[in-house]
C-alpha cells in the first residue's frame, strides 16, 4: 500500500511494508546525487555514447524539475539515495487529456533487485493519477539490461506499446 503525507507542502510517499523506505519528492541538496547518478547512468548504457556528457546540462534539468509542477523527480533514499525516477504529465499534441512519461529509473547497479525500481515505479504512478494523467508512459532506451527491464515493467503491468528507431548522424 503506497500512501501521501503531507508535510511542510512536501509530499513525501511511504511504503510500509518495506519498512523504513522512503520515497520523497527530490530537493535542491539532491541535485547533486542526480549529476553523478546520471554520469554512472551513462557510463554504464551504451546507447548514448554518441552524446557528451554535461553536468550543467543535469544541473538545469534538476533545477527545471523542482520548479515546475508538471515534472517531479523521486528518490529512493536510505542510507544514501540509491535509486532516482523522474518523468512529467503532459497533453498529448490532439487532446487535452494528460498522459504521464518517466524520462529516467535509474538504481544503483549493486542495489537492483531490492524492490527499489519497483517502489519507486509506483510512487510515479501514485503522482502520475494524482495529476490527473490517463495513462503512463515509459521508455526502455538505454540499452542497460534491456530485456530484464522490459520484463521489469510488463511484470507492473505495462504492456509494449511503440516501436523505437534511431539513426547516429
Amino acid at each position: 500500500m503506497i500512501y501521501l503525507i503531507q508535510w511542510q507542502r512536501l509530499t513525501v510517499w511511504r511504503i510500509p511494508t518495506i519498512g523504513s523506505l522512503l520515497i520523497r519528492p527530490m530537493a535542491r541538496k539532491d541535485i547533486p546525487t542526480l549529476i553523478e547518478m546520471g554520469r554512472r547512468f551513462y557510463e554504464e548504457s551504451p546507447m548514448y555514447k554518441t552524446h557528451s556528457f554535461s553536468v550543467s546540462k543535469l544541473q538545469w534539468l534538476g533545477e527545471s524539475y523542482l520548479d515546475n509542477m508538471n515534472y517531479v523527480a523521486l528518490v529512493y533514499e536510505k542510507s544514501g539515495i540509491q535509486g532516482m525516477m523522474a518523468g512529467c504529465v503532459y497533453e498529448q499534441f490532439f487532446s487535452k487529456d494528460l498522459s504521464a512519461s518517466e524520462m529516467f529509473l535509474f538504481v544503483d547497479q549493486n542495489r537492483r533487485g531490492a524492490l527499489i525500481g519497483k517502489r519507486l515505479v509506483q510512487a510515479f504512478e501514485v503522482w502520475a493519477e494524482a495529476m490527473g494523467a490517463k495513462e503512463i508512459r515509459v521508455g526502455v532506451s538505454a540499452g542497460i539490461e534491456t530485456t530484464r527491464v522490459v520484463g521489469f515493467y510488463k511484470a507492473l503491468g505495462y504492456d509494449p506499446t511503440a516501436t523505437q528507431l534511431r539513426k547516429v548522424l
